[in-house]
């Protein structure tokens, strides 16, 4: 299944956002569980970036593709905060939690800092698993358990998402095609694990199809009830370390800063002027032909 992709033009800015505001109001009144209501933050902007906070959808995007899509990812966002919603003080306390498991299997201590008479504090410097990465298999996490729950309840609005994640969805913006398996590729060869009616996914290293088994065992517990998503974050990032860590290092040996394709925004300026203003003036077509916007 395809997802339609069209620039949005200065003429056809209003007319996205009516019909994103539209949808949304669909999708909070067919949703199952129901969701909380949701405000919508719309920003037309080179980057495409899909993400919420607590009571706000944010859709940054340069393109409309199509109201398949749309649905998809306004109920991917709704149910995130039904189903594991994770808001500054729950994902800070299931960060420091799972962070706290993992030492203790480590055994690892922080090394204690005095800063003052009465005061001291940790520090986890030298500690392998970063506060950053913990939170960052944090949203994966999240995004299996939405993802699956959406495939269960909208099987039609599932399609549309699938097909962008494995088209378009990832991580790690790469500009050419990679012999290695990324942390995206693992992520995704995990659903079709999980959800037997989805094609295979094939990865390189063997390293990586063994884990396979072992994070859709993870997802399929937490899922039951039988451990909690702390535990089931502890577990995952653990998996997911060797991965990580290997993009980490790709990227900073590339020189290029790749941020994660669902959330964050680039700081893009006018490279004359610095100037962060800007509108839409011409857009290249299929042939690569220049097509000014009247």
């Amino acid at each position: 299944m395809s997802t339609k992709k069209e620039l949005i033009t200065p003429d056809k800015r209003e007319k996205v956002r009516k019909r994103l505001e539209e949808l949304l109001v669909r999708c909070w009144r067919q949703s199952r569980p129901i969701f909380p209501k949701m405000l919508l933050d719309f920003r037309v902007f080179p980057q495409e970036v899909y993400y919420s906070t607590v009571g706000k959808i944010f859709w940054v995007t340069p393109f409309w593709r199509g109201d398949d899509f749309t649905t998809a990812i306004l109920y991917h966002e709704g149910h995130h905060w039904n189903i594991y919603p994770v808001d500054v003080f729950r994902s800070l306390k299931e960060i420091f939690d799972a962070r706290r498991l993992l030492a203790e299997e480590e055994g690892y201590k922080p090394k204690i800092i005095k800063k003052g008479l009465y005061r001291e504090e940790e520090d986890w410097s030298s500690f392998k698993y970063s506060v950053q990465e913990i939170q960052f298999v944090q949203n994966i996490l999240g995004d299996y358990l939405i993802n699956i729950h959406i495939h269960d309840t909208y099987p039609s609005v599932w399609k549309a998402l699938w097909s962008f994640l494995k088209k378009e969805g990832t991580f790690y913006k790469e500009g050419k095609a990679m012999k290695r398996d990324t942390t995206f590729d693992l992520y995704l060869a995990v659903y079709p694990e999980l959800l037997p009616d989805l094609e295979e996914i094939p990865l390189h290293n063997p390293w990586s199809i063994e884990r396979v088994p072992l994070i859709a065992k993870v997802i399929r517990e937490v899922r039951a009830g039988n451990i909690s998503t702390t535990y089931a974050l502890k577990e995952l990032v653990k998996l997911f370390h060797y991965h990580i860590q290997s993009d980490y290092q790709h990227m900073m040996q590339e020189g290029k800063g790749k941020g994660k394709g669902k959330k964050g925004k680039a700081d893009l300026k006018c490279p004359k002027c610095g100037h962060e203003d800007w509108e839409i003036v011409a857009y290249t077509d299929e042939k690569g032909n220049w097509v000014r916007v009247k």
